[in-house]
């Protein structure tokens, strides 16, 4: 299987409602986005897929990744956001969207964000 990634801008993102985005997820495409999404997005991304579910589309993982804020941050925390800011080139997270077929789980833990395949 080959492995396909797909970066999104999120302006190009919230302007397509998403829908654009399905035939990617169907072709079993990663969809990184230079964003946090908020929970309404999150909810409307998972209730537009869900429609979509069938024997051949078994659904969809997602996950975010913020900045950490503050002062004080440790060293993984600065690193973080340090390679955040270099994928994106913005100070305003990441957004992982994938087939669940590809990505079996997405786990998140505060000091990391695992892709299972």
């Amino acid at each position: 299987m080959n492995l396909k990634i797909k970066f999104i801008p999120y302006e190009r993102f919230k302007k397509s409602k998403f829908k654009s985005f399905m035939k990617d997820l169907r072709e079993s495409t990663i969809l990184l986005i230079d964003a946090k999404l908020t929970p309404e997005e999150e909810a409307h991304i998972i209730k537009e897929t869900m429609r979509k579910v069938s024997g051949v589309f078994t659904g969809i993982e997602l996950n975010s990744l913020e900045l950490s804020n503050g002062k004080k941050l440790n060293n993984f925390e600065k690193v973080k956001n340090a390679v955040i800011e270099k994928i994106t080139g913005k100070k305003r997270g990441l957004t992982v969207i994938g087939p669940a077929k590809t990505i079996h789980q997405i786990r998140k833990n505060p000091e990391e964000l695992l892709l299972y395949m």
